[in-house]
């Protein structure tokens, strides 16, 4: 079985798995619907954009789920002017699924299907369809308090499984922190920061890079089922060669639609830094399974327990 398929195989493995319960999270966690926390129209946590295989490097959801992901991203890259003449189309599909394994604990995993690729370099022009490489995180989620939203921190793997590099594999690793804090009944603010350490292996030479991303946004609840957000997102490099990567203006809208599905789309325009990227347009859609509610206890369980706190009560015990 190739590396290809092995990937494949794990997600489909760990989507059919997903059916869990999770009615535990509502009851330990600040998260708005904690059990289906996905068809909260203000979401808890960026979108992820960018231009980075399987979310790699983009700060995620600061909260706990369950659910499946479905993204196509289409970036666009247009140096018209002289001595350039370069062009850079790509469009990507990508599935994600989200576990939890304890209220506070919860697993990423995520795969691009397919990437294609149009570039065009003077007189020059390629075209190629691409799998991978997917994505393997790991999440721990925290309550400041009462009112004071969800902190998350996570690490997360690059895993060089894909068909792009024929001389060469990606990989690489990455850790970071999201926050997201309800501000009033419309409103919340959502953001963190990714520190994604990417590494190419060609011809036995490594070569690696450290680039930290800042994000930080404002969600308005539009109306039933439906949220806006704006933001901005900031992307840097310090090694090898400092830089600034991009400064980008971010904005989303979020749909809860029926039978568990949502919708979103979102862009992000930069419009400072070295990376000559125009723009970055994506389209989610997604599904989170109905919560299992919790068992309850048989009517002779309770009559027992009540007849025991009764006789508690009336020897005076506590």
């Amino acid at each position: 079985m190739s590396r290809t398929a092995l990937a494949t195989a794990v997600l489909v493995v760990l989507v059919l798995g997903a059916s869990g319960s999770t009615a535990a999270l509502a009851a330990e966690t600040p998260c708005p619907d904690a059990a289906n926390q996905r068809l909260d129209p203000r979401g808890a946590g960026p979108l992820p954009g960018g231009e980075g295989p399987a979310d790699f490097g983009e700060v995620p959801e600061a909260c706990p789920g369950r659910d499946v992901l479905a993204r196509l991203r289409g970036t666009l890259l247009v140096a018209s002017g002289y001595p350039d003449y370069y062009g850079n189309v790509a469009a990507s599909a990508m599935l994600s699924l989200r576990y939890p394994l304890s209220p506070r604990v919860w697993l990423s995993v995520g795969l691009d299907v397919v990437t294609f690729r149009y570039v065009a370099n003077a007189v020059v022009r390629s075209h190629a369809f691409d799998l991978g490489p997917p994505t393997f995180g790991v999440y721990r989620g925290f309550a400041p308090g009462a009112g004071r939203g969800a902190l998350a921190i996570y690490a997360r793997l690059l895993l060089p499984i894909d068909t792009a590099r024929i001389n060469g594999v990606l990989l690489g690793g990455e850790l970071g922190a999201s926050y997201w804090r309800p501000l009033r009944s419309r409103f919340s603010v959502q953001g963190g920061v990714a520190v994604p350490l990417p590494v190419t292996v060609i011809d036995g030479q490594v070569h690696g890079a450290l680039r930290p991303v800042a994000l930080v946004e404002g969600v308005w609840y539009a109306g039933r089922g439906v949220a806006v957000s704006l933001g901005a997102s900031g992307r840097t490099e310090v090694t090898p060669e400092p830089d600034l990567l991009s400064v980008a203006a971010r904005a989303a809208l979020r749909l809860v639609l029926k039978r568990g599905m949502n919708a979103a789309l979102a862009a992000e325009i930069p419009f400072a830094g070295s990376d000559r990227t125009d723009a970055v347009v994506s389209l989610f859609v997604g599904w989170t399974p109905a919560a299992r509610p919790a068992p309850q206890p048989s009517t002779a369980g309770a009559v027992a327990a009540e007849m025991s706190g009764d006789f508690a009560a009336v020897r005076g015990l506590p």
